[in-house]
């Protein structure tokens, strides 16, 4: 039952986790090359300015949405309420992405961490338990990407913090695709062992099958046999 379950797991283990990993990997390599570069505010204020960008986007839509209404509720106007407060947020952040520059510290720090426990997780519980070679593997890359989200968030690297945010990133999203190439090969072996059962089992009920037309045959000619002893002795 056990085993199943842990089957399940690799088979449920999503390509869509790969796009993130590749994504997380990309932003921590930004963060990192940037932070050698001496561009570290440059690449905060980039990426605040980017979520501001995306809040404004929201807000847009949300007023286009309302606007398109026509019997409009006290919902409706409370959405756009909100909706209004986000775009003035995203514009804030568009002009003075200074605000939150220090909050980043906190976000990426637990990005990381979130993200470190997710890898351990499945190392310990899918891929160690399901007698994966190199499990371990992800599992130090996991606890590397912890350690090092925690001193983020410790403030241990604030004068050089975009770039322990770029390793942080990066070491988490190699622990990641990691575990899904191992997830991969464990797939392809369930599939394998899969296929030689369904091959064996074929087999023995095809024999099964066989023998049990013998039988029968050999049934039919006892009972013939005994028809016509019976039909010599009248």
């Amino acid at each position: 039952m056990a085993n199943s379950k842990k089957k399940d797991k690799i088979k449920d283990y999503k390509a869509s986790t790969i796009i993130v990993d590749i994504v997380m990997l990309v932003l921590g390599l930004i963060f990192f090359i940037g932070g050698i570069a001496g561009k570290s505010q440059e690449i905060f204020n980039t990426l605040i300015r980017i979520g501001g960008a995306a809040l404004i986007l929201a807000c847009i839509f949300e007023v286009i949405n309302f606007l398109r209404i026509k019997d409009k509720t006290v919902f409706d106007w409370v959405v756009l309420i909100v909706g209004a407060a986000i775009g003035i947020t995203g514009i804030v952040l568009v002009i003075k992405p200074d605000i939150l520059t220090g909050a980043l510290e906190i976000i990426f720090g637990l990005i990381a961490i979130t993200y470190a426990v997710i890898v351990i997780i499945f190392a310990v519980s899918t891929l160690r338990a399901s007698k994966s070679q190199y499990w371990w593997f992800s599992l130090l890359f996991g606890l590397a990407a912890l350690v090092l989200g925690i001193l983020i968030l410790a403030g241990v690297f604030t004068n050089i913090l975009a770039i322990f945010i770029g390793v942080a990133l990066v070491v988490a999203a190699i622990g990641g695709l990691a575990n899904a190439f191992m997830a991969s090969q464990a797939k392809k072996e369930y599939k394998a062992k899969s296929k030689i059962l369904d091959d064996a089992t074929f087999t023995v009920g095809t024999e099964s099958t066989a023998d049990n037309k013998s039988a029968d045959k050999k049934d039919d000619k006892k009972t013939d046999n005994k028809s016509d002893k019976k039909s010599d002795k009248k």
